[in-house]
Order: C-alpha cells, then structure tokens, then sequence
C-alpha cells in the first residue's frame, strides 16, 4: 500500500513497521496525528487566554508493545517547545496539560499514557 498526497508517495505496509525500512506505518501517523492535534489545542488556549501568536513545535513517540491480545499502543510521549510572550515556563506547563486533556487525539489515546515535557523557549 502507498499513501500520499500531493504527489507524494510513502511506502506503507507491515515490513516498515517492524523492520528498517524506508516508509512510514501506523504508529507514526498517529504520532503524527496527535502532535498536530497537541499544538493547534495549545496554541488555540493560549490565544483564547490572551496570548498573541505563540509558536507551538510538538513531536510525538509512539510506544507499540506486544501484549497477549497482540501489539498495543501503550504510551505517547509529547514533546512540545513554544514562545509565548508574558509568559513564564510554570504557566506554559500548565496550558500544555490542559492542552493533553482537550486534545481529541489525546482523549482517543485514553487508555494509553501520555507524557507531556514542554519547553518555553
């Protein structure tokens, strides 16, 4: 299977999941899905509370176990970096825990943990 868009095309399938190959699978496009997800929550709180153009980066690991049932995702490390005028690491902290609870990718991933470590640059 190959997915894309634009023209661009990423090697999709059961091999680049569990060997190193060139493509993408599941787990990283659901990383990918929930760091965007993150950002547009915490940029969105942000500027509902007053705070102009904050400049929000977040990645995602996605944690794949072998459990009886099969692989599960167990956990999601975000880790997000933002620049957010009047604002200090403490408060950025918060908005980004609030952000975990508001994102829809983060209620999906509900019974997975999710780490947030943010950064106010």
């Amino acid at each position: 299977m190959r997915l894309g868009r634009d023209g661009a095309e990423f090697p999709f399938s059961l091999k680049t999941r569990t060997e190193d190959g060139p493509g993408t699978n599941p787990e990283e496009l659901l990383g990918a899905a929930h760091a965007g997800c993150f950002s547009m929550a915490l940029s969105n709180l942000l500027e509902e509370t007053g705070h102009e153009d904050p400049a929000v980066q977040t990645s995602a690991l996605v944690h794949l176990e072998q459990r009886p049932a099969g692989f599960t995702v167990t956990r999601v490390d975000l880790t997000t970096t933002g620049t957010v005028d009047g604002l200090d690491a403490e408060g950025f902290v918060a908005y980004a825990e609030k952000a975990k609870e508001t994102c829809t990718v983060s209620r999906l991933f509900s019974s997975a943990e999710i780490t947030v470590s943010a950064t106010l640059q």
